[in-house]
Parts: structure tokens; sequence; C-alpha cells
């Protein structure tokens, strides 16, 4: 049986409610973060509680517990749910409930769930993948939030191109990252990734820049669209998604329309990592 922490409590998962009249419900306001396990052990997991604090900090909510705490919480869910020794799990402060409706002014509740991790296409790694562009920038740059209605247009748009993924592109046209992955491109033997100004700043991005470090030079700098059609090798990077190679943006081939040996090199350095965790 699959159990939940929900708002001070350990229930079964077709247990789990929260009240109608919570933020999160209402409104969509609430944050959230996941990770994933490997070996029964949580990757990163300070790294990500500390970015979900963060996060609750950028929207203004008041949170009453510590990232201590919420570990703490982390790890007795996990013990909840035995024999699953890779998982993901997804961390949500809600707005909590409100007497206007409106603003976050009452106690957020916590939910974290664990579940099985779904297994991703294997062509996604040995063939590459196909993405699409769009003129878009994701609101409160830096927070992740549970307010996901843009990602999820976008990518509805991604499906109906035969598309895994969508890039967004900012005002000045230069390429930020994608709805649930962070981007970057070879150009020759220079790794380049956008700067974390205005995008979120991924766990497994920064993982891959200390992995590429002592093997390629890298740059974390901006990425005009034009400039990335003409990158060498393109790959994004997420929690569950490792790294995935990009073989065509829009109608573009990248390369030469297949994954490319530097993309190839940091996905085998980040197995060797996370196995030996």
């Amino acid at each position: 049986m699959t159990v939940y922490y929900v708002d001070g409590a350990f229930v079964p998962a077709h247990e789990a409610m929260i009240p109608v009249d919570d933020l999160a419900i209402l409104r969509g306001i609430g944050i959230c973060d996941i990770m994933r396990t490997f070996h029964g052990r949580p990757f990163f997991v300070d790294a990500h509680i500390d970015r979900l604090m963060d996060s609750g900090i950028k929207i203004g909510l008041n949170l009453p517990w510590t990232a201590k705490n919420i570990k703490q919480i982390v790890f007795q869910t996990l013990e909840k749910n035995p024999g699953l020794d890779e998982a993901n799990i997804r961390i949500v402060i809600t707005g909590g409930s409100s007497p206007d409706f409106l603003t976050p002014t009452g106690r957020p509740r916590l939910i974290i769930m664990v579940t099985p991790i779904n297994k991703l296409p294997e062509t996604w790694y040995t063939q590459g993948v196909k993405v699409i562009t769009l003129v878009q920038e994701r609101p409160l740059a830096g927070a992740k939030v549970t307010a996901y209605l843009p990602a999820t247009m976008a990518m509805t748009r991604a499906k109906a191109a035969g598309a895994m993924e969508v890039i967004y592109i900012d005002k000045n046209r230069n390429a930020q990252e994608c709805t649930t992955s962070n981007l970057f491109a070879f150009f020759g033997d220079t790794l380049v990734t956008p700067p974390t100004d205005g995008i979120l700043k991924g766990i497994t991005r920064k993982v891959i820049l200390s992995l590429a470090a002592d093997r390629f030079k890298v740059s974390e700098s901006p990425i005009p669209l034009e400039k990335l059609l003409t990158a060498d090798e393109v790959f994004i990077t997420g929690t569950n998604k490792g790294v995935v190679p990009v073989v065509r943006i829009d109608d573009s081939p990248i390369g030469n329309g297949r994954p490319g040996s530097h993309t190839q090199t940091l996905m085998a350095a980040l197995a060797d990592h996370s196995k030996n965790f």
C-alpha cells in the first residue's frame, strides 16, 4: 500500500485529501520539488529541500517548517513505502486556507508523495529527441511553483508536433530552459548553458556542470536561438530524465542528427555518479 504524508499525518494514498478552500486548489498557489532515489537513497536531498525553501521565500509563503523538519519527514515517508529502490519523492507545500480566498495568510500544508519511477523510452537516449521552441518566459523565475498551466499548454503543443519538450525563448530571442528541463549545447569542445537569472536552478544541471568541469571548457552564457541551431550537440537534463540528447529543434537537425560523443560522455559520467552515490 502506498502511503503519503498529508498535513501532519501518514495516510493511504487513496485517502489523501486537503480542504477545497486551500489556495492550491482555488488559486494554484503553492510550491513543489521533486527528487529521486538511487538504491533507496534520495539524490541530493539537501539541495532539493533548500531550493524548496527558497521557492517559498520567493512567493511569500511563511513556512512553519525548517529544512531539517522536512528532510526528516521525507525519510519517514520513504520508510512507510518499503521496497522502492527507484522512487520519486514529490514535495508540495500549498498556500493553505485563507479568509479572503486569495492571499496566503493561513497555515500552509505539507504533502510528501513517494511513487515508483516511470520508465522512460530507451530511444530518447539511443536516438535522441525532437523539441520545439516557444516564445515564453517562466513566471517567477527561480521559484518552483505548482501553477504549471503555461508548461502544460506548451507540452500540449509539443505532443501535437511529435516533440518531447519545449525550449522557452525569451524576448531577446535567447534560449532559456524547457518546461521541466535545463538546456545545454556543445560548440566544439565548449559546453554552454544559459545563466541562472531567468531560469530554474536545476539540481541535475548543477551536477552536470560539476562533471563537465574537468572534461570540457564550460560557459554559463546566453544562447541566442540562431546560435543554438548551429550547435554541434544539444541536450537537456532533469531529475528523472537525466541527460537526453536533442537531435532536432523545430525543423532543424542538430549536428549530424544523432546523439553526439560529448553528450554520451556526460550521460555515462552521470550514470557512474548516480551508481556510486
